[in-house]
């Protein structure tokens, strides 16, 4: 049997897979390309690796994964206080992040998604700001990505889990594995995909507006002042409609497979009017009221 094989296996028995995801899982594992984890370092493997210590860690609890929309700020995030969060990007910056103190914080690929956007010192400057204000969250990083933290000797005393990305055909479904995550479009995706990970029983999301057609740089923060990047429309030129539209096509067509996996993923955002329907909504507030007998 291939190790490829054996993680699915391994996976199923965890996760009480439906035959019918089962052999979408099984077809999967031919299609995920071998490119990227062929070419990584051995050192760079091993890291990889560690990830297994991570598999099902919050078994039976649940978590909010906190996004960047501007729907949050409608929410009091200070009940989120004492909760499981994984924060994402900028998140840091929100006035009540030192109260909610978020276990874990996830980025997308630095350098080799976004390198060409800007110079790499805003991107040491910007990490440097993360570091001091994402107190002692385990970090996800890029394993491509690893170079540029410790040449700038960046979270040194924090606990960092590598991920590596390899291509999806957009069609078959896919094991959980951090050391092999389908290419992502959106940090999200990658977020969803560490709490489904970590086992978590139930994940409440919140900020995710998706709302593109609202402008590229609507978040809950002012991205001119609050964003040690500063970006701006220059930059993001290129991602005019029609880019958004294919690209949130990937993103729920992902989320919609990830969903698949628990069925556990819900859509806590304080907008009822989100167009996110992929999950189920939930009010926020009442996640936060305690039963009486």
């Amino acid at each position: 049997m291939t190790e490829a094989m054996s993680r699915i296996k391994n996976f199923a028995r965890e996760w009480a897979v439906p035959p019918a995801l089962w052999a979408m899982l099984v077809k999967a594992s031919s299609h995920l390309n071998q490119e990227n984890t062929d070419s990584v370092s051995a050192e760079n493997l091993l890291l990889l690796e560690h990830n297994k210590k991570l598999f099902n860690r919050h078994k039976g609890e649940r978590c909010f994964i906190l996004g960047a929309g501007s729907s949050i700020a409608k929410q009091d995030l200070k009940k989120l206080a004492g909760e499981y969060v994984i924060s994402v990007s900028n998140t840091f910056v929100h006035q009540d992040y030192s109260i909610i103190q978020p276990r874990y914080h996830v980025l997308p690929h630095i350098l080799s998604g976004h390198g060409d956007l800007y110079p790499r010192q805003k991107f040491v400057a910007w990490l440097q700001e993360m570091e001091q204000k994402t107190l002692a969250a385990e970090m996800f990083f890029h394993i491509g990505d690893k170079e540029l933290i410790d040449d700038n000797a960046l979270f040194k005393d924090r606990h960092i889990h590598w991920n590596e990305y390899v291509e999806w055909n957009e069609r078959d479904a896919f094991p959980i594995d951090l050391s092999r995550v389908p290419a992502i479009k959106s940090v999200s995706e990658l977020a969803i995909t560490v709490a489904l990970y970590l086992g978590f029983e139930k994940i409440y999301l919140s900020g995710f507006d998706h709302d593109w057609f609202n402008g590229p740089l609507v978040y809950f923060f002012d991205h001119a002042t609050q964003h040690a990047l500063a970006p701006n429309a220059e930059n993001l030129a290129y991602a005019d409609s029609e880019f958004q539209m294919l690209r949130h096509a990937y993103i729920f067509k992902k989320y919609k497979y990830l969903s698949q996996i628990r069925q556990n993923i819900f859509n806590a955002n304080a907008d009822p009017h989100s167009y996110v329907d992929v999950f189920p909504k939930v009010d926020y507030d009442s996640l936060f009221v305690k039963e009486t007998s």
